[in-house]
């Protein structure tokens, strides 16, 4: 066929596409009058479209010699002839479906070895075609390359006797599922569950190389059990860098391959395609799964106007679209209308309530996953997967990040007094929360009253911590608006928790924000404001937490997000016990967390899962170091490495895992200092440094990113200075000091930014003493000394803060002995030695605080000289 005549076929074909289903005959006709044979090549392709769901993703000429061949279904019968045949080890029973390219029989085992009901899946009789062979070997590799338990299982594969390729896979007897949740009436909770399990089929395809270009309700089955299972990778594809869709000569003439209503912008336009465009089919399921409408509201339903509505119109929010009444999401003329009411009802609630549980992050969760540019969407399936999941646990999600924080944010800095600004708004939401409170006190006679405005009181104080507060949280200059919030908020969550009596819902936001005010007040590396108590605070409240969410997971063993609050009220519980001395304590909690969340990895693996079980091994190993065990502590570090490297090479983009492999870095770059393998330290420190540069360079005001920068700039001075390799030191040093000099000026409040500050000066001067420049290291050293002082009187209950300062003077006093001035030096580590004994009475088993004391001792013992050992810090 001449070029000419292909482009004319495809013309035709396409404009018939367009036209009314009863008017293509007729437009056919008239657009094929000179030649019958073009129109009956056009009815063949349409016939194949229609049958194959449009799986056609080969140059024309190829499809040409396919539909040479017969196209229409198989009669009854060949269905017929096939029933009862057996092929291997398997005897065909009924035909369950039929296909583009192949007819799917229930088969069951023939050879009396045992009872086993398979699917056995053909090439159908008529497409023995090298193309649609082809297609079919395909599958059957990639099938037999996953093993998922949400994916069909793949059991055997082979040819028959006459030559046409077969493969044996699990049998799934389940329903579609759209179908299932409406017929279960399942909540927007356990569909988003569902959709949780078909995410992480898709990850997995994903991070195996498949793309599976044709996700769709149908091909998602959902067993008695509850188990989604994805389907026919028929039209799958493999990424290869090297056969990349964008390297394809433009000029050749293809129909893609796609299921209309679910595809996504690049599959209608045929540009390349990658796992992006999987996370959109999974978005278009996901809408129709919680609202009961296609995300594309199109007043014909032709090709032509769905590809427009799928590349140029934005759908609407999906709690706007559950309020409108129209035809199914599968636009099935024989399924009745649906309404708000019945969308309401096949979810088990009501239609205001089901707009109300939309509205919001799921909105935002949604229009995320279905933008039309692949770059803008989430990253990955399993990103998606984290929002959806961060979403069940009341969490804040990714897809906000644009919203209420981000334009606060901006208004905060456009403002010439932002502190002035971010206090007067809190103060005015503050003003609101009071005047629920008044009402709710006022109306507990009428209880359908009361019930709404302690509803309002919840999602006023969730706002107050997990939006209003976050959005400010990491902004210069910010702690005196964020005390406000934290007293009332404080305030507030006493009053819920005399209210909430046994309500699951309640208590869990209540543990939620009790465990937020203690982050604010006490976690390691946050911007926290400190002051006299600020520990035993925050650690009342962990307490309070923890013992809720104990109740509620062993409550619910079953409940996978009431077992991840649990764990992480552990770990904030056991970072309370290390900062107030009590390791072994602090050590049971971390060993009984990590017993916890293996146990659930190995009936639930998951990025979750992986991520919380590599911040347990780095909480252990940091433990391990304070007692002195350093080779120990190296391998935990080591062991959290490796999962978080994996979790990051499968999913690059993740904020979660760029954060996991940049703590585990860094924290076995500390452990391997303290094991005086300085040279492999400074290495570990350099790659920490690199992936927090990395991080701030898309968020340039975060100022967690900052001190890691600050902290691992400071560590990587002090392992090269131990090493001995001096070049770099003082730079490294100054730019430490750079760092936290702008965190202290932005924000004068911030005790935590004055410690950095004293922090970065001490580890100069600890650096120019080993560089034998006393008189140079004196004079960071005594800022140092005067910075840990003002700290201590802000935030007299830290112990990291106190061992620090302590070193800051026996350094003081070493390089005082050095210049021979052993009266002052004396002095200082006399003031060393009281805060180290005050230290170890209350850490005894702290090894790093006997170390350090007894390098003050010995120091003391070898005056007027500088001659005791040199310990490591």
């Amino acid at each position: 066929m001449q070029a000419e005549r292909w482009r004319r076929l495809e013309h035709l074909y396409h404009a018939a596409m367009e036209e009314e289903e009863d008017q293509r005959a007729a437009f056919l006709e008239k657009s094929c009058v000179d030649d019958p044979s073009l129109q009956g090549e056009v009815e063949s392709l349409i016939a194949y479209a229609r049958q194959t769901g449009g799986i056609i993703d080969e140059p024309l000429e190829v499809i040409a010699a396919a539909l040479d061949q017969d196209i229409l279904p198989n009669d009854s019968d060949e269905i017929d002839r096939m029933i009862g045949r057996r092929i291997a080890q398997y005897r065909i029973v009924e035909q369950l479906g039929a296909g583009g390219m192949g007819d799917v029989y229930r088969a069951v085992r023939a050879d009396d070895e045992y009872d086993k009901h398979v699917a056995l899946k053909l090439v159908r009789a008529g497409r023995h075609s090298t193309f649609f062979v082809s297609r079919f070997r395909s599958e059957r590799q990639i099938l037999a390359g996953l093993d998922h338990p949400n994916i069909a299982r793949f059991f055997d594969g082979g040819t028959t006797d006459d030559g046409v390729p077969y493969f044996v896979m699990e049998l799934i007897e389940g329903q579609p599922i759209v179908n299932y949740c409406d017929s279960h009436r399942l909540s927007t909770t356990e569909r988003l569950k569902l959709s949780l399990q078909v995410c992480s089929a898709v990850q997995y395809a994903h991070q195996h190389l498949i793309v599976h270009r044709d996700i769709k309700p149908d091909n998602i089955l959902v067993n008695a059990e509850g188990v989604a299972k994805l389907m026919d990778f028929g039209i799958a594809k493999i990424l290869d860098a090297d056969t990349d869709a964008g390297q394809r000569d433009v000029t050749d003439t293809r129909l893609r391959a796609f299921t209309m209503g679910y595809a996504s912008p690049e599959q209608i336009k045929g540009e390349p395609i990658t796992t992006a465009s999987d996370v959109y089919s999974l978005g278009v399921v996901l809408y129709e799964l919680l609202t009961g409408h296609s995300p594309y509201r199109t007043t014909k339903r032709t090709p032509h106007e769905m590809a427009r509505a799928i590349c140029e119109t934005e759908p609407a929010k999906p709690s706007t679209a559950v309020g409108r009444s129209g035809q199914t999401a599968d636009n099935n003329p024989e399924t009745p209308t649906v309404t708000p009411e019945w969308v309401g009802n096949c979810r088990n609630t009501s239609p205001d309530k089901l707009r109300r549980t939309l509205s919001g992050d799921l909105d935002q969760i949604l229009l995320k996953a279905l933008r039309k540019e692949p770059q803008r969407r989430y990253a990955s399936a399993q990103d998606f997967a984290e929002d959806l999941r961060s979403y069940t646990l009341g969490l804040p999600v990714l897809a906000r990040r644009g919203t209420f924080s981000y334009r606060s944010g901006k208004f905060i800095k456009r403002n010439k007094f932002p502190l002035a600004t971010a206090a007067v708004f809190a103060l005015v939401v503050l003003a609101g929360a009071t005047a629920i409170v008044r009402e709710a006190r006022i109306a507990r006679i009428q209880e359908a009253r009361a019930e709404r405005r302690f509803e309002s009181l919840r999602k006023l104080t969730n706002s107050l911590l997990f939006e209003f507060h976050d959005s400010i949280e990491n902004l210069p200059g910010s702690t005196a608006a964020r005390e406000r919030v934290v007293r009332r908020a404080l305030e507030y969550l006493d009053q819920i928790a005399a209210e909430a009596h046994d309500d699951p819902a309640t208590l869990r936001d209540l543990a939620a924000a009790y465990e937020r005010l203690g982050q604010i007040q006490s976690q390691a590396f946050h911007p926290h404001t400190g002051g006299t108590g600020s520990l035993q605070e925050a650690n009342k409240l962990f307490e309070k937490a923890l013992e809720i969410r104990r109740r509620l997971a062993s409550s619910n063993p079953e409940d996978m997000s009431l077992q991840f609050d649990w764990l992480a009220s552990m770990l904030n519980v056991a970072a309370i016990y290390e900062e107030r001395g009590d390791l072994d304590r602090a050590l049971d909690l971390q060993q009984q967390r990590l017993e916890i969340e293996e146990r659930l990895a190995a009936k639930h693996d998951s990025a979750e899962l992986r991520s919380a079980i590599g911040a347990s091994l780095i909480g252990i190993g940091d433990l391990k170091i304070w007692i002195g065990d350093y080779e120990s502590a190296v391998d935990y570090m080591r062991r959290s490495l490796a999962l978080g490297q994996a979790s990051l090479d499968a999913s690059p983009h993740s904020f979660q895992a760029q954060r996991s492999v940049l703590r585990a870095h860094s924290w076995l770059g500390t452990a391997l200092k303290f094991d005086q393998k300085y040279a492999d330290a400074a290495s570990e420190t350099r790659k920490a440094l690199a992936l927090a540069e990395q991080l701030a360079a898309g968020d340039p005001n975060n100022t967690y990113v900052q001190r890691y920068i600050g902290s691992d700039t400071e560590e990587l001075c002090k392992c090269l200075a131990y090493a001995g390799l001096f070049s770099e030191v003082r730079s490294y040093c100054r730019r430490a000091i750079a760092i936290d000099e702008d965190m202290v000026k932005s924000d004068k409040d911030n005790v935590q930014a004055t410690a950095d500050l004293a922090s970065t000066n001490l580890t100069t001067g600890l650096a120019l003493y080993l560089m034998h420049s006393p008189r140079e290291a004196l004079s960071f050293l005594r800022r140092a000394d005067s910075m840990y002082l003002d700290a201590a009187s802000r935030d007299p209950d830290s112990q990291s803060n106190a061992v620090d300062h302590a070193t800051s003077l026996i350094y003081s006093g070493r390089v005082e002995a050095d210049l021979h001035r052993p009266e002052l030096a004396r002095q200082d580590l006399e003031r060393a030695r009281e805060i180290l004994e005050q230290l170890v009475a209350l850490s005894p088993k702290n090894r790093y605080f006997l170390n350090t004391l007894e390098e003050a001792r010995a120091a003391i013992k070898a005056l007027p000289h500088d001659t005791a050992p040199i310990g490591v810090h």
